[in-house]
């Protein structure tokens, strides 16, 4: 039992291996600290601007605030002058633009207009109402004056039950197109009397009497129609 015990009292007695690996550790640590004090004082005396132009702005690190509002200054200016001349080009090209070519413009956006429209009243009839929409703003993308065009779609909404939207486009037409338009007063009627606007609808059904007397049968022949199918 005592033999363990002197092994390893001698042991103690013997240099410690950890304290000379400790040492060596912390000069290393030292000598680390050093060479990295070394290389930030050289990394200071680099001067990181000097390729540093109006096309190659990137830097490794921050700037002073002067420089960057400078450049920033200077960008402004280029995009207004950019944005200018831009807006300037156009306007030439509308005055280049002679009045028989815009109405071929015109003519052919029309062209176009008319096959969208056709297609959703095509639509329409097999009661495909989402994609007659579809294919009624499509027309209006090409021709945004075309009254025929807002009261099909308006039509659609209203057989979709969605009354307000159908009163949207319906009230465009009155308000900004055609305030006569036969077709937008009635169908405007048509929407107020389910929504239960008693007085709306007796409104907009005098004002199609009074604006369109050459068209009376064609209203009687409405709202006889609108009792069953509307």
């Amino acid at each position: 039992m005592q033999q363990p015990i002197e092994l390893h009292a001698e042991f103690l007695r013997q240099p410690s291996k950890v304290d000379e690996i400790m040492k060596l550790l912390g000069d290393m640590a030292k000598s680390n600290k050093m060479e990295g004090t070394k290389e930030k004082k050289e990394e200071k005396e680099v001067d990181i601007s000097a390729d540093v132009t109006d096309y190659n702005f990137l830097a490794l690190k921050r700037t002073e605030t002067t420089d960057r509002k400078s450049f920033f200054s200077r960008s402004s200016r280029k995009s207004s002058v950019i944005k200018s001349n831009t807006n300037q080009m156009t306007f030439m090209r509308q005055i280049d633009i002679s009045d028989e070519e815009r109405k071929i413009a015109r003519r052919e956006r029309i062209h176009i207009a008319t096959s969208f429209r056709r297609l959703g009243n095509a639509e329409y009839r097999k009661t495909n109402y989402d994609q007659a929409i579809k294919l009624y703003s499509q027309g209006l993308n090409y021709i945004v004056d075309s009254p025929v065009l807002y009261v099909n779609r308006s039509l659609c909404y209203i057989k979709k039950r969605e009354y307000k939207r159908a009163l949207i486009d319906l009230d465009y037409v009155l308000n900004q197109l055609d305030s006569n338009c036969v077709q937008a007063l009635l169908y405007k009627a048509g929407a107020l009397k389910r929504m239960n606007n008693e007085d709306g609808f007796e409104e907009c059904v005098a004002n199609a009497r009074r604006y369109n007397r050459s068209k009376s049968e064609y209203i009687d022949y409405f709202l006889d129609k609108m009792r069953t199918d509307f």
